[in-house]
Parts: structure tokens; sequence; C-alpha cells
């Protein structure tokens, strides 16, 4: 039987909301800086807080190493730098491969079976195997039951170390903690996959250094604001500002601050380094719909 190698997992979950929910007239906090370092701290991402595997990929990079990950898009993308000892880094890489691969739908059935045909354990498997099942094993606490398979994940392949999942399973179970769950493979398709290699350029020797850089290239003054405007960003630097209805003046300093460049941004969030009334202010702005310039 012919064998494959796990190379990535993409995973994409539909949840229902239930309930009501106040409509989202978006929101502006305004955090005092006190510091360059607490500048560069606010805006640093945790390399603790990573998953494993992106962790390691850092950590890797930053030792100087040029680590390497097989995907069909780039299995870690950063946009933020990383602090390790006391320096700060960013993360980038370069596609040095493409080759072909196929992507399989992956299938558990999370009704147990009693005694199944073959059966082996998670922990049994090989590394690739346990790390396609490692978004389904365990078992969500809110896991479906119906009848048949439950869910399927797409999982991308390639044709150089072991699998027994793929192309089909040689067993038809697979045991986590003691219980036997039933597995599968569904459909599949050849996709193109590349080989992103990874590396880390020292951009600060410390926190000061780094929250120096961001203040002195995104720090801008918000002064002449009328009074709604003046009251929107004390409310905003004392707990928070929520607005229950739409307003004009909330619009209008939303525009104000979409005129400067932000020290980062996603979709519908925006980031700004602030000076108000002699005090610098980390600027984090909510609009719903739109992306944040």
């Amino acid at each position: 039987m012919r064998r494959r190698s796990f190379l990535a997992t993409t995973t994409t979950l539909a949840l229902p909301l239930a309930g009501c929910m106040r409509p989202d007239y978006g929101s502006l906090t305004m955090t005092a800086m006190a510091t360059d370092a607490a500048i560069a701290r606010r805006h640093a991402e945790d390399l603790d807080a990573l998953p494993p595997d992106s962790r390691a990929l850092v950590r890797d990079a930053i030792d100087g190493e040029t680590p390497a990950r097989a995907d069909t898009g780039p299995p870690f993308d950063a946009d933020r730098p990383f602090e390790d000892d006391g320096a700060y880094y960013d993360i980038g890489y370069e596609v040095v491969e493409r080759r072909a691969g196929t992507q399989y739908d992956l299938r558990i059935d999370y009704d147990p079976v009693a005694e199944p045909s073959s059966v082996v354990a998670y922990a049994d498997l090989p590394a690739v195997d346990r790390r396609a099942l490692s978004r389904l094993l365990p078992p969500p606490a809110d896991s479906p039951t119906g009848r048949g398979f439950d869910v399927d994940v797409a999982d991308t392949y390639l044709d150089d170390t072991a699998s027994v999942l793929v192309p089909e399973p040689e067993y038809e179970a697979v045991s986590y903690d003691g219980t036997a769950y039933r597995v599968g493979v569904g459909g599949s398709r050849e996709i193109e996959v590349d080989r992103y290699q990874y590396s880390a350029e020292r951009i600060a020797d410390s926190p000061a250094a780094l929250g120096r850089q961001l203040r002195e290239r995104y720090l801008f003054t918000l002064s002449g604001l009328p009074e709604a405007e003046r009251e929107i960003v004390l409310e905003a630097a004392a707990e928070g500002y929520y607005p229950d209805s739409p307003s004009r003046a909330f619009r209008s300093l939303t525009e104000r601050l979409g005129a400067h460049e932000p020290v980062r941004s996603t979709a519908g969030t925006g980031h700004w380094l602030v000076r108000y009334d002699g005090r610098v202010y980390w600027a984090e702005l909510s609009t719903p719909g739109e992306t944040t310039p």
C-alpha cells in the first residue's frame, strides 16, 4: 500500500450563535504608555502563547537555524516582532520549493466503537498521523454524535514518509484515552505545496529601543478636538468608549485616527500611538464592517 507523509492541516469550523447581541457600533480604548518599554511590550507578540509547532518554528529561527515547513500557504505569518532574552526579532519567510501533493478529507465518527475489527492507539500512530488527527482528538466537549462520520478535516500529504491513514486507513478505528473512534477518508484532490523557509531579523536590542522606534515612526498628537470628541477620548482613556448608538463625533474621531499610519491593523481593528494632553496612549479602535485604514 502506498503511504504518504502529512504536511499541513487546515480546519474551518462554523459555530451557531445563540441568544441576542446588541448592535456593534465600534469601540475605542486608550491605554497610557508611561515608557518606551511599555510600548514595545504592548506591540510584541507573545512567543509562549503560540501553538507548539509555530513556537518551535519561531524559536529555531531566532536561534539562527533556517526552519522549513511545507503547506498550501504560509503555515505561520507574523506581522509583529517576538521578544527573546530582551531583544526583539521579526520573523519572515521565503518559498524555496514547490511540488505536487494530495489533500485528503479525513473523517471521524465520535460514536465510540465497542468492538472494532482493527484498532490502533493514537500514541502508536506514526508522527505524521498523530499530527493529522490532533485537531480531532481528543473529542471536543460538544462533539456531534449523529449517524455516520461526524467531522471532516482537510489534510495535505506528500509521498515521502509512512502514513497508516491515507490513501486508505489500515485500521477501522483509532483509540484515544481507552475509547475507539472510527476513522475514514472521504474525497481527495491534487494540489500544489510550497516549502517555506523561515528566518529571524534582530530589530532591537531592548524593549526601550523597540518602543523608541515605534514612537518615532508612529506617534502623532490629537489636538483641537471639538467638545464631543474630547469627551469620547476622555472616556476611552478612563474605561473605554463603547457607543450604544451611531455617533457623528465618534465617526469624525475615527476619521482623524484613520488619517495616520497605524502601528498595525486587521479587519475592523486598528492600533495607533497617540499623544493627547501631554500623555502618550496606545489607541485601539474597532469599527464594524470595514477594514481600518
